[in-house]
């Protein structure tokens, strides 16, 4: 994997619930998108 374009984030409240929510579907969404559709049915599926 390459860590150069990850984000950090401290959770120190600063930041509202729903933007980090926001951000880990994001995420979740560009890791999905880059599996193979049978991988994605298995994601999907649970």
């Amino acid at each position: 994997m390459n860590k150069s374009t990850w984000n950090s984030v401290i959770l120190d409240g600063s930041i509202p619930q729903g933007e980090i929510e926001r951000m880990i579907d994001n995420s979740f969404k560009l890791v999905v998108s880059k599996m193979t559709k049978k991988d994605q049915q298995l994601t999907s599926a649970r």
